[in-house]
Parts: structure tokens; sequence; C-alpha cells
């Protein structure tokens, strides 16, 4: 199939805005789906991770989230890293310094593919590890195809939105931290109420792409300032705890 037909193809699959008034929405699709992202994304359709790109849920730093279906018509989350607006000076941070990455590129595109695989990579590690995390399912170049977390009418709410036990969403932050420290040897290097989905009755812990292995040099630094917002921002919940106590428990955690 020719470039052409093959972006002809993707277009005619993707629920573009359709009304004059959603200029917010034509602009986010026109910075995401240059020709690369959207061959990218006819390669992953071809292979039935994709069918339909449905409408965007989130806006990162970094990436675009949008709802889709895979061939079966199962939903799932794709997650679109912006080549041309991504911070490559932040991305660089993360990656130089862990060994999994070696020969980091100073091209923008590649390194942008680089960090979709590294979320990827992140996301399959504390999966094993017993961390809740959106299920990683499949990634080419820019573009990374995961577990949709949310119901069919809307997505899963951030833990800053939601309504939720204090306790028991404090005890699920500890002990993802310390499974991701101790099994996955991750450090998440951005946990706060931005980076939790809140799904029913479970917390899904999200955006791990700049989590670190313990090898990385900034590794402890990025495992204090999590805990030390974490104790920030659990305390101000009335929950007894402070920085020291997380990383007690994060560093002796065996389950």
């Amino acid at each position: 199939m020719k470039v052409e037909e093959a972006i002809r193809y993707v277009e005619t699959r993707m629920r573009k805005p359709e009304r004059q008034e959603d200029r917010e929405l034509r602009k986010t699709y026109s910075e995401v789906f240059d020709n690369a992202t959207i061959m990218t994304i006819y390669d992953l359709m071809s292979k039935g991770y994709i069918d339909i790109v449905d409408f965007p849920i989130s806006t990162g730093k970094e990436g675009n989230v949008f709802r889709g279906y895979d061939k079966r018509g199962n939903l799932i989350a794709i997650k679109i890293y912006r080549v041309a607006t991504s911070n490559f000076r932040r991305m660089s941070l993360y990656i130089q310094g862990d060994p999994r990455f070696k020969g980091i590129t100073r091209d923008r595109r590649k390194l942008v593919y680089t960090w979709a695989r590294k979320e990827y990579n992140n996301l399959e590690r504390l999966m094993g590890a017993g961390v809740r995390v959106p299920m990683p399912i499949a990634h080419k170049n820019n573009v990374l195809v995961m577990e949709y977390i949310g119901s069919e009418e809307m997505p899963a709410p951030l833990l800053k939105d939601s309504e939720f036990d204090p306790e028991e969403a404090y005890e699920f932050v500890v002990n993802s931290m310390g499974k991701a420290y101790n099994q996955a040897k991750l450090v998440h290097g951005d946990i706060s109420e931005y980076n939790i989905l809140v799904n029913g009755d479970e917390f899904v812990l999200i955006d791990v792409a700049q989590a670190v292995h313990l090898k990385h040099p900034s590794a402890e630094e990025l495992l204090v300032r999590d805990a030390k917002n974490t104790a920030r921002y659990f305390r101000k919940l009335g929950v007894d705890t402070d920085e020291g106590e997380i990383l007690r428990r994060v560093r002796e955690c065996t389950t």
C-alpha cells in the first residue's frame, strides 16, 4: 500500500471533531497526527492492535491519550507522544544513565521513540512486580497501545478529581512504590494525585515513562522526592505519615 493510501485509510478510522467550535480539538489532531505517526498507527492497525481511534481522553506533558477500539471491539487506550513539542531535555535526563537505554541520541524523533519504548518496558516490569498499572499491549515508534481504564461512558477519573478513602489510597501508593523498588527495580519519579486513576474500587498507577532503574544516578533523589510528595499530600487528607516512614516501608517491602 502506498503512503497516501495508508494515510487515507487511517483517517477514515479516526473520529475527528466535526463542529466548527471544536477548534482546540482540531489543533490537537494537527499537532499529534503527522504523517510519520499516521503510518505508525496504520502498521498497528494492520496487526489488529488498533481499529478505531476515538476521542482524546487526556493531554500530558509530552503525549496525548486517545480512547480507541481494537479489531475485536475491545476498548483500548492509545498514547501518542508528540515529536515536535516534546521536552527533549526532560526526556534525556530520565533516559541518560538508565542501563537499559544506552547510546542516547540527539535526534528528537529517535529520543521520543525511545521514551515510548521505555514506558512500555516500565509497564511490563511494574505489572510483573504486582503493581496495578494499565496492561501494555503493543508499541511502535511514538505510539503505545495499552489497557483502557474506565467504562464505555467515560474514562476513570484522576485521584485529584475523585472521592476515595485516604488510608486506602495511601496504602496503595506506598505498596506500589515498594513493589516497584524491590521487585521491578524501578522508581516512579513523579507520583502524585495526577498520576493515579480511581476505577471503581481500585487505584491504578499511570504515566510511568519517566520511571528509572535503581542504577540510574538520580534514582535515590527521585525516590526521596516521591516520598516527600506522597507524605505531604496524604497528611493534608488526615493520614498520619512522614517521608521517613514511607522510605522505610518502601525499602523493607517484600510482597
